[in-house]
């Protein structure tokens, strides 16, 4: 493999992986942004119940995002390892496993 072929291959890893981080990003945003809201609705005299009623799922949204997220980084590493256990010791794909 020369340098030339892995640099390419390193910036298409990369760009696969953006998507997920960006979505952990807003993942986490939304996760904030609910707790930000449930305090400022648990302070008000007569907490809104349509808001609390959407709490819920916004906070179900923002941790299957951030789930989601960490699942893509775990697939990222492994194949990471994967990949260098292959061009290391010349293992197949069935050793490794």
């Amino acid at each position: 493999m020369n340098n030339r072929s892995s640099s390419t291959e390193r910036g298409s890893m990369l760009s696969s992986i953006r998507a997920p981080h960006r979505l952990g990003q807003v993942g986490f945003g939304i996760v904030l942004a609910s707790f930000a809201i449930a305090l400022v609705n648990s302070q008000l005299p007569e907490p809104n119940k349509v808001i609390a009623a959407l709490l819920q799922p916004l906070i179900f949204v923002g941790i299957g995002s951030l789930l989601y997220h960490i699942g893509q980084h775990v697939h990222a590493l492994h194949s990471n390892v994967i990949r260098m256990a292959t061009m290391q010791g010349g293992a197949s794909s069935e050793d490794v496993k």
